[in-house]
């Protein structure tokens, strides 16, 4: 993030085109929710494009959900899991978004709630659902795009996510499943599967490219391509104005790595913001 004073902080993800990011969708003049806003760089961005934007965050750790492994502190002692992580990630996460509110002058808004809560609020109650890089870390995400579908007026968008190939309805693990360290994220989801979802849900889908820096090791930066998924609610303007985008590639691809990646450009700011 770079705020107006000057301040620069570098996260270990560097989004330089935000516009590309969500596929180029125009979100001047819309109600946009933010879904697991951490730091709030695609909130804010988005009220730089002249959205009126929402955030949405976990309200306690106990939204938190990882992998199962005999080893894990979230698995042996889950009391003990919720302390760390509310010192270590959810308040600092919490206290980076309201920062980065102040240094933009920022009028969002933002709400702390449990996923299963937006099923109780009324349905198509904002223009566009963002998600970005978020579905990855969710053990219930078909659940959850559900949420989204109903919240959105026009169009969901889950931006930089890996996608299956294939139109096999299918879901399956990130990693081999074999590192207790990689416990925080869990699945893919086939391209197939997501149209056959939304198409459940009123919407289709395009996907288009998206990049971004990483720069989390020891190497030098790489550029990073992943689909980013558009689904427009049918019989809607947005519907009959919007321009399907076009993939870099003929189709989508996900290939699981042996380390997932940690979508941690959020990560120099939280850092930044420790136990403030």
């Amino acid at each position: 993030m770079t705020f107006p004073d000057g301040e620069t902080v570098r996260g270990s993800w560097t989004i330089s085109d935000f516009s590309q990011y969500i596929g180029r969708y125009d979100l001047a003049d819309k109600k946009v929710l933010d879904v697991g806003t951490a730091s709030g760089f695609l909130a804010f961005n988005a009220e730089k494009f002249g959205a009126d934007v929402t955030g949405l965050d976990a309200a306690s750790t106990s939204e938190f959900r990882h992998m199962p492994f005999a080893d894990s502190l979230s698995y042996r002692d889950i009391r003990q899991f919720k302390e760390v992580w509310t010192k270590d990630n959810l308040i600092p996460i919490k206290n980076s978004w309201w920062h980065a509110w102040h240094k933009y002058n920022s009028r969002a808004k933002c709400i702390y709630a449990p996923m299963p809560e937006l099923y109780e609020w009324p349905e198509q109650m904002f223009d566009v659902v963002m998600a970005g890089a978020i579905v990855e870390h969710l053990s219930e995400p078909v659940f959850a795009i559900g949420a989204w579908a109903r919240l959105a007026r026009e169009a969901v968008l889950i931006p930089f996510t890996d996608v299956i190939p294939v139109d096999d309805l299918m879901i399956r693990p990130i990693t081999a499943l074999d590192d207790s360290r990689i416990n925080y994220v869990w699945w893919h989801i086939s391209r197939g599967l997501y149209n056959k979802i939304f198409d459940n849900l009123g919407f289709d889908v395009y996907y288009t490219s998206a990049y971004a820096e990483h720069h989390d090791g020891a190497a030098d930066a790489e550029i990073v391509t992943r689909p980013s998924i558009i689904a427009i609610r049918r019989g809607t303007q947005a519907a009959a104005n919007f321009i399907a985008p076009r993939l870099n590639d003929d189709a989508p691809s996900a290939v699981p790595s042996a380390e997932a990646p940690t979508h941690s450009y959020r990560r120099g700011l939280l850092g930044r913001l420790r136990g403030r």
